[in-house]
């Protein structure tokens, strides 16, 4: 019996410190578990406030953007407020909160300077700031020396490259933004420089690091002033046009299209198409004469260029208020340059520098050109 007693007590011990263990256990998951809760919902937290910061920027953002414009359009007569009180004060409300700005001029006594304080406040409160400091810009011709410059960040798919042309000139890539190479098969030369504002994943093995140049400043691109580009006109349309071999021989001055392109074939002579609408690129566009004939496509909408065509000519999307866009897709050849608010590519692309278009009125004639020289951020 004692031995029995014995074996009962042994196991009421041993059942104790199980026992024990599987408190001590579960006490310590459910440390760790409110842990990870707590942890996640910080986490959730930190997104939240984040959100809410990018949502407060964006709007003091727009502000500026506003600011930009009318001093581009004129709009509300804010040059002749300026010029007579050296300020002009405005404010709006969108649905995502309110914003007021300030716009001064000449800064600090600089001639051809403003400074544009736009400070936001969103639904929930949230408040940020932006100071920026524009100049008129006179030379904005630095975007066309490139063979493709993006206003936004840059991303090149798959095969592809980009090549000066006989001089050794123009065999550069230029973002406002981070460049991203999706693959390592893009061929450059030895003569070619990348520029970003951004960072740049992959560098093509021809090209020298020190011509990789990253988070430099923001370059800005030329505007399209659509008034003057219809008052120069030598040939003006209005509605949807075809243009094909047939109705693209001598061509010559400025073509101006109140509406959409849509283009494919061989021309002859110098010319600038100027569309209010789209232009679609459905075949290949090539000059019969490539060491005279110059062509250039210039929409505010956009630019599309698809099949498997060969380009000859400059391609040239921006807008002051939305981003224009150019997409080129398949395994496309231009010989010229391609330059845009936004670039995107399909396919194996290659874009030969020619600089063939010095005679044509290029974008940056006619209004004046306003461009952000410095950037402030403050969150309050």
């Amino acid at each position: 019996m004692a031995v029995i007693r014995q074996m009962m007590q042994g196991d009421r011990r041993r059942a104790g410190s199980v026992f024990l263990l599987a408190m001590v256990a579960l006490t310590t998951l459910l440390i760790l578990g409110a842990t990870l809760v707590q942890g996640a919902m910080q986490g959730l937290a930190r997104a939240s406030d984040d959100l809410r910061r990018r949502e407060a920027y964006s709007l003091a953002e727009s502000g500026v953007d506003m600011a930009i414009c009318k001093l581009y359009e004129n709009y509300d007569s804010i040059n002749e407020a300026l010029e007579t009180s050296g300020q002009y004060t405005d404010s709006y409300t969108l649905p995502q909160g309110s914003v007021s700005y300030t716009v001064t001029a000449p800064y600090e006594g600089i001639p051809d300077t403003c400074l544009i304080d736009s400070v936001a406040t969103t639904k929930t409160n949230r408040q940020a700031r932006i100071l920026v400091v524009a100049s008129y810009m006179r030379d904005v011709d630095r975007v066309f020396e490139g063979a493709i410059f993006s206003n936004s960040p840059l991303v090149l798919h798959g095969a592809g490259g980009v090549f000066p042309d006989e001089t050794g000139k123009g065999g550069d890539i230029y973002a406002n933004g981070d460049i991203t190479f999706k693959g390592t098969s893009f061929t450059m030369t030895p003569e070619g420089s990348i520029y970003s504002s951004g960072g740049v994943n992959w560098v093509p093995p021809q090209v020298p690091m020190t011509q990789v140049h990253q988070y430099i400043a923001p370059m800005t691109m030329p505007v399209i002033d659509m008034d003057y580009y219809e008052s120069i006109a030598t040939t003006k349309y209005t509605g949807r046009v075809n243009f094909t071999n047939a109705n693209m021989q001598n061509l010559t001055g400025v073509i101006y299209v109140k509406g959409d392109v849509n283009i494919a074939g061989s021309y002859t002579g110098q010319a600038i198409i100027v569309a209010t609408g789209k232009i679609q690129v459905t075949g290949s566009v090539t000059a019969e004469h490539p060491e005279n004939d110059t062509l250039a496509l210039i929409s505010p909408k956009s630019i599309k260029v698809s099949g498997n065509p060969t380009v000859h000519g400059l391609i040239y999307a921006h807008s002051v208020l939305d981003d224009a866009e150019t997409t080129l897709s398949g395994n496309c050849t231009v010989y010229g340059a391609v330059i845009s608010d936004v670039v995107k590519t399909n396919g194996s692309i290659e874009v030969h520098y020619r600089d063939v278009w010095k005679n044509l009125p290029l974008p940056g004639q006619g209004k004046t050109q306003w461009a952000p020289v410095s950037w402030q951020e403050l969150y309050l």
